[in-house]
């Protein structure tokens, strides 16, 4: 029972929590959901791009524009991967970013 207990606590009264205890959680969850957020992403992109090669690779030589789309299809794959690691690296550092300014201002 008392594992059960700090949990209860940190529920039942949040001050009782210390802060350093509550930061540590949150950037465990954080990490998790980050790590497996990566994982699901990494194996939906591989499953897609092998797809893609298999379709690419079902086609003759002379059929240019399939492969062409098949090929531009796959890069833009690559681009929404990368506009979606962007969009989480901004994420992760708005809030440092928001504190660079204000240093500067005051």
């Amino acid at each position: 029972m008392e594992k059960f207990r700090k949990a209860a606590e940190k529920r039942l009264d949040p001050t009782k929590a210390h802060p350093d205890v509550v930061a540590k959680e949150a950037l465990v969850n954080a990490e998790f959901a980050s790590r497996e957020r990566e994982m699901f992403f990494e194996n939906a992109y591989g499953e897609i791009l092998v797809e893609y090669f298999v379709q690419w690779l079902k086609t003759e030589p002379h059929e240019t524009k399939t492969r062409e789309f098949i090929f531009n299809s796959a890069l833009a794959l690559g681009d929404v991967k990368a506009k979606m690691i962007r969009y989480e690296m901004y994420g992760r550092n708005v809030s440092f970013m928001g504190q660079g300014n204000e240093d500067n201002n005051g």
